[in-house]
């Protein structure tokens, strides 16, 4: 069970079954490991200074979700992705070492194409600050902790620290905001709808930035500077119940930052949310219809994508700027980072720009999933 909520939330988080303290003018949340047993609150309408904190009240339940995900990706494809979940058992298919819902997860690929990846139990929970001074989180157990900068501040940063011991992965990622941040329809301000699709939300703090990673996977160093980014999803049920298939990803070509988001939900409905920067100013955001179409090329074709289907040679992204303009790029899949039945990440190059205008070249970071119909 659920429940939406807006004006509420900082009512129900007071009383909530997870303590909030104060800290630095904001709240301190304890996410205890094992799933709530009872009706969560979902954020579904935006406040003020609000974007990367927690949405679930008093924590997730067997049937919600909700995380903060950040990621880079090098000129030769190296990547890495890092998530901080709070999921419950019946919402994302992913481990849940005995119906735990405070998972670490930490992958990636080398340049040679090799992947790694590793899901760590944070057995003692996670705890998250958040305040007018930015947002700290830390995965006690597993080994993960990441602190963020205020958004409506110039320059926002984040550091993330990883120490897997068992896994032996362990560095650091700082992300430096060069693209502001967003809803799915609108910019960092209260009283937006914060729904990609009707039960999934989404909020991205970070769009584009430059990444800096150095991490250490068993005895191979993986070091170097790219495109970054960092946002948070939430949901009031499972993806697979909700969720046809996705197209997302990030990237960055020349002077301008692009995120697209293509989805068909289990009824047969695309939605869409667009976003572009040019040197961090919004040239433009919408999730009007069509407002960034992504489509397969290159083999592996089919709309949508069946379970286990392998992924496409790329995809081509077509943004509606408006008044007849439009803002076109080709993402080409280079290197796979996570290949499953229902769902696949890779990197690769992009190219691009305002159509009738000059051409740019950049990097990319996607993904799909891929769910069976209902």
């Amino acid at each position: 069970m659920y429940q939406l909520f807006s004006l509420s939330f900082l009512a129900l988080l007071g009383t909530s079954l997870v303590q909030a303290s104060p800290w630095g003018g904001g709240k301190e949340f304890h996410f205890p490991f094992q799933p709530h047993d009872g009706t969560t609150a979902v954020e579904a309408q935006s406040k003020a200074g609000h974007l990367d904190w927690p949405k679930l009240s008093p924590g997730p339940n067997a049937t919600t979700f909700d995380w903060w995900y950040f990621d880079a990706v090098s000129e030769t494809n190296e990547t890495i992705v890092i998530v901080a979940y709070l999921y419950g058992n019946d919402t994302l298919g992913l481990p849940t070492f005995g119906g735990g819902t405070t998972i670490a997860y930490v992958g990636g690929t080398f340049a040679n194409g090799t992947a790694f990846q590793a899901f760590v139990p944070s057995n003692d929970g996670a705890t998250v600050k958040a305040s007018r001074e930015g947002v700290v989180g830390e995965w006690k157990g597993a080994g993960l902790k990441f602190k963020g900068s205020p958004l409506d501040r110039p320059d926002t940063t984040y550091t993330v620290t990883v120490d897997f011991t068992d896994a032996g992965i362990s560095g650091t990622l700082k992300l430096q905001s060069v693209s502001p941040p967003h809803y799915p329809c609108g910019l960092n301000v209260p009283g937006q709808s914060q729904d990609i699709i009707p039960k999934i939300f989404w909020a991205n703090a970070q769009p584009d930035a430059v990444a800096t990673a150095d991490f250490t996977i068993g005895d191979e160093p993986i070091a170097f500077k790219g495109v970054g980014y960092h946002d948070k999803n939430w949901d009031t049920d499972s993806l697979r119940r909700t969720v046809r298939t996705w197209y997302w990803g990030h990237g960055r070509l020349g002077p301008y930052s692009i995120v697209w988001f293509d989805t068909l939900d289990q009824d047969g409905k695309e939605y869409y949310s667009s976003w572009i920067t040019r040197n961090g100013k919004v040239v433009s955001q919408s999730c009007k219809d069509k407002s960034v179409v992504v489509r397969p090329w290159g083999g592996n074709t089919e709309y949508p994508p069946e379970p286990n289907a392998a992924p496409p040679a790329g995809f081509t992204l077509r943004y509606d700027l408006g008044n007849g303009k439009f803002f076109s790029a080709n993402f080409t899949r280079e290197v796979d980072g996570q290949t499953i039945d229902i769902y696949k990440r890779f990197s690769g190059s992009l190219t691009g720009g305002l159509e009738g205008g000059e051409q740019f070249k950049g990097r990319a970071l996607g993904e799909q999933f891929q769910h069976p119909a209902l």
